[in-house]
């Protein structure tokens, strides 16, 4: 019993160690599977904190219905399209930090 437990631990212990080695790789494929791409209204935006309040349709890859919420705007993201009123299409995907917008373009069906 005793052989079990200790195999059991340090097998465990050894896949721990493999999983850490390539964490980054599954932290990055963890983010990429918890995405979604949405249609969204830009209700107000701070462009200091590069925050905005979206109205969203639902995100069930986010586990989401369709709300008005507030999503941090990701550096690599022109902060120029949040106008409030305009309508987008955005990327959200859901990190350490919350929600982010890590991609945005102009809804052209809107019109």
């Amino acid at each position: 019993m005793i052989t079990l437990l200790a195999t059991s631990l340090l097998l465990a212990a050894s896949a721990a160690d493999h999983h850490g080695h390539h964490g980054g790789h599954a932290m990055a494929d963890a983010e990429t599977a918890a995405q979604s791409v949405v249609s969204a209204d830009v209700r107000t935006v701070d462009t200091e904190a590069r925050t905005t309040l979206l109205r969203h349709e639902a995100m069930p890859e986010l586990g989401m219905g369709a709300m008005v919420m507030p999503f941090a705007i990701d550096e690599a993201v022109d902060i120029e399209l949040f106008q409030p009123g305009a309508a987008l299409i955005v990327t959200v995907t859901r990190g350490e930090d919350g929600l982010r917008v890590i991609a945005a373009e102009l809804d052209e069906s809107v019109g």
